[in-house]
């Protein structure tokens, strides 16, 4: 058997060789908490909501802002003494895609790693996105996370009212991946109104940032963009977008077989294969695969209550570069 979980349910697993819910999904935002005040968790739906709560933590009420200005549905807010027992209280939650976190110590975010990659493999599909501001301590940090659930943002940006924190720009991006209505959403290039300014960088750490695997905002005449929307994987999920459509088609076509268990009738392993088939032909022809494999579905040998189904796609990759040569006569 492939699981030891007795509960009737729909389970995958994948594996990478060579996420996404869409629009308005739920964040957490896991800070430190400040001198004076509680640990606790709070769960928002709006930025007004947040206003009261956090009527003396800035920047709480400035990724609130970001966040749910952008795109996110719900924002839990954990204000924890270390990571760990954020990352604890985060556990507890359900419904979140995606974590932004402002404790950014090499052991905090690779305990951060930890939890988003557990969560996927747990089918409770989230990114997790952190800032910092230094370029050549987020350099040296990308590779050892080296992780597609793992975003870094760099440099410090500004909101308008002038107040600068690496975590602006995490939060940004964050909420731009939970508004968006497609996992082929470019966001190389995105443009973030609510951000005012970037740290200036010359190209040659620019240059690094992105190969080492970080996402690198600029200031472009009157706003801040991206420059690409990269995970810290070095491989095949080095592209954010790679790892928003896998979870796309994941989600996607257990939610479709969720139904075959629960609906009238009995479900059947042809009935699967071809649910799963029409599933993924219709995610290529949304452009969100460039290519896949006819599905193949058996009972499993030693429980024939179990379809083991194995299936195999290819994710589009969005153009980053066009390279012109030119030929020229005179």
């Amino acid at each position: 058997m492939l699981f030891e979980n007795q509960r009737p349910g729909i389970y995958s697993r994948y594996e990478i060789a060579g996420y996404y819910g869409g629009g308005k999904g739920g964040a957490a935002l896991l800070l430190p908490c400040p001198t004076g005040e509680a640990p606790g968790v709070l769960r928002l739906e709006s930025y007004h909501q947040g206003l009261e709560a956090f009527s003396g933590n800035l920047l709480a009420l400035d990724c609130l802002r970001l966040l749910f200005g952008g795109g996110a549905g719900e924002v839990a807010v954990i204000l924890a003494a270390g990571c760990l027992p954020g990352l604890e209280e985060l556990g507890l939650l359900g419904g979140v895609r995606a974590v932004v976190s402002g404790f950014t110590l090499p052991d905090e975010l690779s305990a951060l790693r930890d939890f988003a990659e557990k969560s996927t493999r747990e089918q409770r599909e989230c990114i997790a996105f952190a800032g910092l501001g230094e370029p050549q301590a987020a350099i040296a940090a990308a590779p050892l996370l080296g992780s597609g659930r793992v975003v870094l943002c760099c440099p410090t940006v500004t909101l308008e009212e002038d107040r600068a924190h690496p975590l602006y720009g995490a939060c940004a991006l964050a909420a731009a991946v939970l508004g968006a209505h497609s996992p082929i959403h470019n966001f190389n290039g995105e443009s973030f109104p609510a951000l005012r300014e970037a740290a200036i960088l010359p190209e040659d750490a620019v240059q690094a940032l992105l190969k080492a695997g970080v996402s690198v905002f600029e200031k472009i005449g009157g706003g801040v963009e991206l420059i690409r929307a990269v995970t810290t994987e070095a491989g095949n999920l080095r592209s954010l977008n790679t790892v928003l459509i896998i979870d796309n088609v994941m989600s996607g076509i257990r939610g479709s077989l969720r139904q075959k268990l629960r609906g009238p009738g009995r479900a059947t392993v042809e009935g699967v294969r071809d649910q799963v088939a029409v599933e993924l032909a219709a995610k290529k022809d949304e452009g969100i695969l460039a290519s896949f494999a006819p599905p193949r579905c058996r009972p499993d040998k030693d429980d024939p209550g179990i379809c083991v189904v194995e299936l195999s796609f290819a994710p589009a990759h969005l153009l980053n570069q066009i390279h012109l040569t030119a030929h020229i006569r005179v």
